[in-house]
C-alpha cells in the first residue's frame, strides 16, 4: 500500500475518531496558499485545525514528532484565512494533532489538543 493511501486511511480514521468524541467535521483537506489542513473541526466555540500523522510504527519516533515547525506555520497561515469566514469569526482557534498508528488490522488514534501555537 502506498503512502498516500495510508495517509488517506489515517485521515478517515482520525475523522471518525473525532466525530465519536463529539467534534463536528467542517472540512477535510482544506487547501489555501500552499498550505493544507487535514481536518477542520469544531467543538463548542473552538475551531480546531488538525494535522493527522499516520505511521506503521514508532521506530523513528511518534507520529506527532513529524509535524515540523514549517508545517505548523503553514497550518497557522491557512487557519488565519479560514477563521475570518462567517460564521467562524467568533470562534477561538486551536491547533491539534491526531497521531494514528496503523497495524495490519486496526488504527489507533491519539488526539493531542493544543499541540502547537502561533
Amino acid at each position: 500500500m502506498d503512502k498516500k493511501t495510508i495517509g488517506l486511511q489515517g485521515e478517515q480514521a482520525a475523522a471518525a475518531y473525532l466525530k465519536n468524541k463529539g467534534y463536528k467535521i467542517i472540512q477535510a483537506n482544506y487547501r489555501m496558499a500552499g498550505a493544507e489542513v487535514d481536518i477542520i473541526a469544531s467543538t463548542g466555540d473552538i475551531l480546531c485545525f488538525i494535522e493527522v500523522k499516520t505511521r506503521k510504527t514508532c521506530d523513528y519516533g511518534a507520529p506527532e514528532a513529524f509535524v515540523t515547525r514549517a508545517k505548523q506555520l503553514k497550518i497557522i497561515r491557512a487557519a488565519k484565512v479560514f477563521s475570518t469566514r462567517k460564521p467562524y469569526r467568533q470562534y477561538r482557534v486551536r491547533f491539534d494533532v491526531v497521531s494514528v498508528l496503523r497495524s495490519t488490522d486496526a488504527m489507533a488514534c491519539d488526539h493531542l489538543e493544543n499541540a502547537f501555537e502561533e
